[in-house]
């Protein structure tokens, strides 16, 4: 848990200097604001780590930034601090998105707990979301496998049986097969393509593979070719 980026928020200059020193103690490195709104602007054009955020604060305090950041859709972890602790704060704080809680003043030992354990918390939460991205590619690469091979087995079929015929219909018959089933492995890649949602049905061994049918897209058949 080396080297984070961690946003320090606070309206007073000597708390903000407390916690940046804190911060920097702890091998890490800190970017300092004085108020919500300097802090919004700043996460609006910068990548953190996590934001360390004071409750209390004129204008827009803490409640007010993390929900702010929240509704923006930005899941960067988020702890707010407060002189005036107590359960209901604290309650309200996590209920609002905030990752952690923290009483001023600072404690060295607790803000390195407290920032180890909303990072492996984060860590646990992107490694299912990775987990959840692997096991859609691997059931679109299912889906694709499956679809694909009927009409490949097809084609392959076909063009052997020609290399070995000498009649001209049967030729023709072998070759009108071979156009469908191209069509129909260009009505896969389509479907691949088009892809909008990630909905599965049940393959062999209890797996599950992508749905091309319900995932992608619906042509607009009205269009002009």
């Amino acid at each position: 848990m080396s080297g984070l980026r961690i946003l320090v928020v606070d309206d007073s200059d000597m708390a903000r200097l407390h916690a940046e020193r804190m911060v920097s103690q702890l091998g890490h490195q800190p970017v300092s604001v004085a108020s919500g709104e300097e802090a919004l602007a700043v996460l609006e054009r910068e990548t953190f780590d996590l934001v360390l955020c004071d409750l209390v604060m004129p204008g827009m305090d803490g409640l007010e930034l993390l929900q702010l950041v929240r509704s923006r859709g930005w899941e960067v972890p988020f702890i707010l601090m407060t002189a005036h602790a107590t359960v209901e704060s604290a309650v309200e704080a996590l209920r609002a998105g905030a990752d952690d809680y923290l009483p001023r003043p600072l404690d060295v030992q607790l803000l390195a707990h407290r920032l180890e354990s909303v990072i492996q918390r984060r860590q646990l939460q992107e490694s299912r979301e990775q987990q959840k991205q692997l096991e859609a590619v691997l059931a679109t690469a299912g889906a694709a496998a499956h679809e694909m091979n009927q009409p490949l087995t097809t084609l392959l079929a076909s063009a052997e049986f020609i290399a070995r015929v000498e009649e001209p219909a049967r030729i023709k018959a072998l070759a009108a097969t071979i156009a469908e089933q191209a069509r129909r492995l260009g009505q896969v890649t389509r479907q691949l393509a088009q892809v909008v949602r990630y909905q599965t049905k049940p393959y062999l061994d209890g797996r599950e593979i992508l749905d091309l049918e319900a995932s992608s897209r619906k042509e607009d058949k009205s269009s002009p070719e």
